[in-house]
Formats: C-alpha cells, structure tokens, sequence
C-alpha cells in the first residue's frame, strides 16, 4: 500500500509538472504543487527507511526528464504546438552604388527611420538628428550594412 501511494503521488507530480511546463507557463500553483506532491512522494518513503526515500527522490526525478520527454514526442504535442514557417526574406543589405553624398528623397517619415529613395533604389533610411517629413530632400551622410544614414540636404 505504502509503494501505491508514493507511486500516485509521484505520477500526479509528473501531471503537474506538464501542465506547468505546456499549458501554464511561468511559475503557477500547477509548479507549486508538483514540487509538493515530488516532496510528499519522497517525504513519505523516508518515513518507511532512508534507503526508500533515496530510491523515491531517484525515481522522482527519472519520471519527472522521461514524462516530460516522452510527452514533447507524443502526438498530443504535435497537436498543440505552433508549425507555421515564415517564408519572407527581408533585405539585409545597401545596394553598392549608394554612397555617402548621394542625394535622395524620404518615401515616409523618418522618426527617425523609414523608406527613403536613393538613386533609384527604395531602402531604409535613419535621420541622423532631426525628424523628417515625407518628400523631404536628403543627403546620405553615412552607409551602414542594413541602412543609410540621412541628413537634410540644404539648398
């Protein structure tokens, strides 16, 4: 009788433990109360012998890593979690021919990023310190590897 008892409470620690771990995430009763049912589990087995209540912290933690391991690999899992892929690329460099002096225009305003036109090309751009309106002449000041540095171009 005393081995059905741990073993109930252990298993509904392993319950516990995976409703904490997949479906209430963060530090909830769910985790408070496997963390009791684990202590009952190996408290009780040490009011039997200490060997038992080493073999039941043991065993614990065996079926605590194989639960959780054996539910991330079950079907149910596959039922439950996120499988959608995103497919888009987003550009990640200045094309060569985009130089610090080259003159554009802002595509959006730039507070203090958005789209600008440069030589033809749509990119990101960065106001170096003032905010800028949209069709606002500009100036690329510097270019980094993903975005030009701007600054209003004076006329």
């Amino acid at each position: 009788m005393d081995i059905l008892i741990i073993a109930v409470l252990i298993l509904v620690g392993l319950l516990l433990v995976i409703i904490e771990l997949f479906l209430l995430p963060g530090v909830t009763i769910a985790g408070i109360s496997a963390l009791l049912f684990f202590g009952g589990a190996v408290y009780y087995a040490f009011g039997i012998s200490s060997a038992a209540g080493i073999i039941s912290a043991m065993i614990s933690v065996a079926v605590c890593i194989v639960g959780v391991l054996a539910f991330m690999r079950s079907r149910v899992m596959n039922k439950i979690s996120l499988d959608a892929s995103i497919n888009s690329v987003v550009p990640t460099s200045v094309p060569q021919d985009i130089a610090p002096g080259d003159k554009g225009v802002t595509l959006s305003r730039l507070n203090p990023m958005g789209r600008v036109m440069v030589n033809g090309h749509e990119l990101e751009g960065r106001a170096r310190e003032a905010f800028l309106d949209e069709n606002t002449a500009i100036e690329v000041e510097r270019v980094e590897n993903t975005v030009v540095i701007v600054k209003k171009r004076e006329e």
